[in-house]
């Protein structure tokens, strides 16, 4: 398990170290096919969470955000962009030095 810090920040590392746990639960096998599909690249997530490869309701992603009360106050569309981009970023994190 990596588990790396990636912020400073508690509540950001808490739903960054969420995501990857998720995503080492895939399998970097997994991880590494949507990350190198060519019509992916695009997609801020690599279509890991779109494909319902991670957590997919609304409800749920919530609740990986449970700590920002401001997020209360949001969309489950803004919810859902926020939570993809953060899988891209965690993503992209996994895969450097990956070959």
């Amino acid at each position: 398990m990596i588990l790396t810090k990636y912020s400073t920040n508690k509540k950001l590392n808490k739903v960054l170290k969420h995501i990857e746990g998720e995503l080492l639960e895939l399998g970097m096998d997994e991880v590494k096919h949507y990350y190198n599909e060519p019509s992916f690249k695009s997609e801020p997530d690599y279509n890991l969470a779109q494909y319902g490869n991670l957590t997919v309701y609304y409800d749920d992603v919530r609740k990986i955000y449970a700590d920002y009360k401001s997020f209360k106050n949001y969309s489950d569309g803004k919810i859902w962009n926020i939570y993809k981009q953060q899988v891209g970023y965690i993503t992209r994190q996994l895969m450097t030095g990956v070959k």
